[in-house]
């Protein structure tokens, strides 16, 4: 029992990380929002807030339910990925079971008091619909690029994911440790990512928006008819990726270690193609080039990470 934590102030934090809930009038799918789990990704906060206030200001009909959360309260605050460790690398079994078992002023880390309160929420939330639980998990990235999805290896999630216009890169979901998407995938929620542009681009809020927006017409959750914007919506997502592969796979990850130095080259951007032998990035050993020829994703130009790039090949 975390009895040094006062309940009125327990209450204060949980009303801070819940940006809103909605119950729609008919049964559909439990649809949770996570946003800001890195600190630096505000425009995913505030995508998921304009969703929300659409739908309210619609009154438009709407099946089933919307949770929506800000996950790393700490982090946005100073806007930094994270404070003591990366929140999105730290979701196995063992470490969030020693997270529930320990009471909360005795966690010195600030990213695992995070996962401790954002668990208080999540638990509480119950489907109890033959609907399924569909968990998007909302992020940006630092270098300059178009949009994706990151589902795990499931069909359903496929076809979802399939209806909104963004391309899906498959691997990532599986080779990155550690992530609240896998961990809740094991649990059976429909889990994916959600990688809505660079972090400071003006686009990105907009790219966002459209996504979940989409997303919750293909859940069926809304109809397009109550939504005249649904079509500009649409019609955004498919300017900014119809030259893009619909579908890609994993097949390099660069990870940094500490002591690394790594340093991206300047000016890769999401889906660039690369050449084998290319010279990508440098570290305390030298040139670091592409293994393969394909697509550069996720170059990293921000100082916390250990993701150094990916390159992906369509399928």
């Amino acid at each position: 029992m975390d009895h040094l934590i006062a309940p009125e102030e327990r209450a204060k934090t949980a009303s801070k990380r819940i940006i809103g809930s909605l119950n729609g009038a008919q049964d559909g799918p439990l649809l949770i929002l996570i946003a800001g789990l890195h600190g630096n990704e505000s425009a995913g906060v505030a995508a998921v807030e304009n969703v929300l206030a659409k739908i309210e200001q619609t009154s438009a009909p709407f099946s089933g339910k919307i949770f929506a959360i800000r996950a790393n309260l700490s982090a946005l605050k100073k806007n930094v990925r994270y404070i003591d460790e990366d929140m999105n690398r730290i979701w196995f079994p063992s470490i969030i079971d020693e997270i529930r078992s320990t009471p909360e002023h005795a966690i010195e880390s600030s990213e695992r008091l995070e996962i401790k309160q954002l668990l208080h929420i999540l638990d509480q939330l119950k489907n109890e619909t033959p609907y399924p639980t569909i968990l998007a998990d909302v992020h940006t990235f630092s270098a300059e690029g178009s949009m994706f999805t990151l589902p795990n290896v499931s069909q359903d999630e496929i076809e979802l994911l399939s209806k909104i216009y963004a391309p899906m890169v498959l691997g990532i979901g599986e080779s990155l440790r550690g992530t609240l998407l896998k961990y809740y995938h094991r649990k059976g929620l429909l889990s994916f990512g959600l990688e809505g542009g660079q972090h400071k681009n003006n686009l990105t809020e907009q790219n966002i928006t459209a996504l979940l927006m989409v997303l919750l017409q293909a859940a069926g959750c809304i109809d397009s008819d109550d939504y005249p914007e649904m079509d500009d919506y649409r019609a955004h997502l498919k300017q900014q990726t119809h030259r893009l592969p619909v579908k890609t796979e994993l097949v390099y990850q660069h990870i940094i270690e500490e002591g690394d130095d790594f340093q991206m080259r300047p000016d890769y951007h999401n889906f660039q193609r690369i050449k084998e032998g290319e010279w990508l990035a440098s570290d305390q050993n030298g040139k670091i080039v592409a293994q393969c020829d394909g697509y550069i994703l996720m170059p990293l130009y921000q100082s916390q990470g250990n993701d150094g790039f990916f390159i992906i090949k369509e399928q």
